[in-house]
């Protein structure tokens, strides 16, 4: 289903303003004699308001309400004054709510910051990519709770069932799941991806680009892959994390003999390395030119996946494509998110116009879409895709082929 709505957490998720709330928070320090706090120290207490930030960085024994109205105004003050000197929008974001924008997705931003810097940051930085900005305001309880959260979907027009609540902290996690929208965490902010999805996230994303995939395909079904996976005869195994796919091979392939196809998502897995000891790996062969035909598991990735079930793959040699038709015992696909395509169709496309592109850009030949990205069919010497498989199920006697996907974005 396609998401119509997005509400965005501000600090953290937007706009990167650890330097300027640092620098205020020690205007209010220093001047009453307490020691300055660290960007570090401000990062991990910012989230539930400035108040309770201030109140973190007075000395215990010096933290009267009334100290702490004086510290809470003077900060205020210094913040109105340099909140634009050291903030930047995080990476990317931008061009990602301007993406939104033209998919005519409603965007809105709530904050625990108080409502008129929210505001205020909001209009300098994105002007009209943001519809509503809700902060911090008399009378209305902050985030977890999700009064404003509801107030502000209301304003938007959205539908809880559409909605996106997009943020970097276990108060924004905690704030979604009170108003009963989908969690998406970001890992660029002030907080861990372990954090997050302890917090309950129901998807952790690591790039702005990573989320605007959410947008444009929806939120991951993985019981409708997985069914449409099994229901042609493979296995199908999804970990949110690469570390635990990782291990996960690790422990299936310990004491096998394990065949490697030339693979940047088993590269970033840190494979062949992270096999324990007593695997025999081979890559590709036992000796160059000799190529090692009968593993017990042959292991590699996929140039992209369809919804629908079938597993795409492009090679110039061919020895990768053949290892995972004809040999092992078994073959698994490793493969992120980022491969995956509504059907075989666009899986084909994909491949042909993502995955081979990149790897011709990679190995460094001199071939047309290495150029511009783009296939063109051609008919050059080096081109590197000239033998595509495409399984539709696992190959007959073969044990065992399996689909391990994985909820991060892997390789080409």
């Amino acid at each position: 289903m396609k998401i119509q709505t997005a509400i965005f957490d501000l600090d953290g998720t937007l706009l990167d303003t650890l330097g300027d709330l640092c620098d205020s928070v020690n205007c209010a320090m220093l001047r009453h004699g307490f020691p300055a706090v660290t960007e570090e120290q401000t990062r991990v207490r910012v989230g539930n308001g400035v108040r309770n930030l201030i109140r973190q960085c007075i000395p215990e024994d010096k933290c009267t309400e009334q100290m702490l109205d004086i510290c809470l105004d003077e900060f205020r003050t210094a913040y109105n004054q340099r909140m634009m000197n050291r903030t930047q929008p995080y990476d990317g974001i931008i061009p990602l709510l301007k993406a939104l924008k033209r998919a005519d997705v409603s965007v809105g931003v709530l904050s625990n910051k108080y409502d008129v810097a929210a505001k205020g940051l909001i209009r300098h930085f994105f002007g009209d990519l943001v519809q509503v900005t809700y902060g911090e305001r008399p009378g209305v309880p902050r985030k977890p709770d999700p009064t404003s959260t509801l107030q502000l979907l209301h304003e938007l027009g959205g539908d809880p069932d559409t909605t996106l609540y997009i943020g970097d902290s276990a108060v924004d996690i905690q704030t979604a799941k009170n108003a009963g929208l989908t969690a998406v965490g970001v890992t660029w902010g002030f907080r861990s991806a372990e954090e997050l999805r302890q917090a309950g996230a129901d998807t952790v994303v690591s790039s702005a680009a990573e989320l605007l995939t959410l947008f444009e395909n929806g939120m991951l079904n993985v019981d409708a892959i997985c069914k449409a996976f099994t229901g042609r005869g493979f296995a199908f195994t999804y970990f949110p994390t690469a570390a635990e796919a990782r291990a996960y091979l690790t422990d299936v392939c310990a004491g096998k003999s394990v065949s490697l196809g030339g693979s940047m998502t088993l590269q970033a897995l840190g494979f062949p390395d992270a096999f324990r000891y007593g695997t025999a790996v081979h890559w590709h062969w036992v000796r160059k030119g000799e190529y090692f035909q009968k593993p017990d598991i042959y292991l590699s990735s996929a140039n992209a996946l369809s919804e629908t079930g079938e597993i795409v793959n492009i090679d110039g040699t061919g020895n990768r494509v053949s290892a995972t038709l004809f040999g092992p015992k078994q073959c698994i696909f490793v493969c992120g998110v980022n491969k995956l395509c509504p059907d075989l169709a666009s899986a084909v496309e994909r491949a042909r116009n993502v995955a081979a592109p990149l790897n011709a850009k990679r190995l460094g030949v001199k071939t047309p879409c290495a150029a511009d990205g783009k296939c063109h069919d051609c008919k050059s010497p080096a081109r590197i895709c000239r033998a595509m498989a495409i399984h539709m199920g696992p190959p007959l006697g073969m044990e065992k082929c399996e689909v391990v996907l994985i909820g991060e974005a892997l390789g080409y």
